[in-house]
């Protein structure tokens, strides 16, 4: 099912540092939360390979517009980076309005405008629900829905 929400790419160890910066970023903009930490270091950790830096070091480095500029150009790239910081942000269960703008601020310098973003917000929303599809208390489906739009 993560097949399908991500479109498949290779990523260089370099897309997964800077990613991993990108997702920090977002998570530090409200509090690093444990379940956004957990999420952060399952991807890196994922990704990493014997020798790579451990993650707290990479986290040490701030996150770098420029380097994302470069290794998520094009659209599907950029489309790739940004979704993965909106999921980032519905971690901790709060899409957090600052979260929001330091994204859309991030997503607009990889070359996406307001409407992708609303698009991938959406899209993101939609695979986080569609993993509770079997659930069948429908008011705690709207409860879950309903946390998941922006505060």
């Amino acid at each position: 099912m993560l097949s399908t929400f991500f479109s498949e790419q290779n990523l260089t160890f370099e897309h997964v540092k800077c990613l991993t910066n990108g997702m920090f970023a977002v998570a530090k903009v409200d509090g690093v939360h444990d379940r956004e930490m957990a999420m952060i270091r399952e991807f890196y950790e994922s990704c990493a390979r014997a020798g790579d830096p451990r993650l707290e070091e990479v986290v040490r480095q701030s996150f770098d517009i420029a380097d994302a500029k470069r290794l998520f150009e094009g659209a599907e790239m950029s489309k790739l980076f940004v979704k993965s910081l909106i999921l980032l942000a519905f971690a901790d269960g709060s899409y957090a309005r600052e979260e929001d703008a330091l994204i859309r601020n991030i997503a607009g310098q990889l070359g996406l405008d307001d409407t992708a973003v609303d698009g991938l917000h959406q899209s993101t929303k939609e695979f986080l629900l569609s993993s509770l599809a079997h659930v069948q208390n429908l008011d705690a489906l709207k409860e879950v829905a309903r946390r998941l739009d922006m505060q």
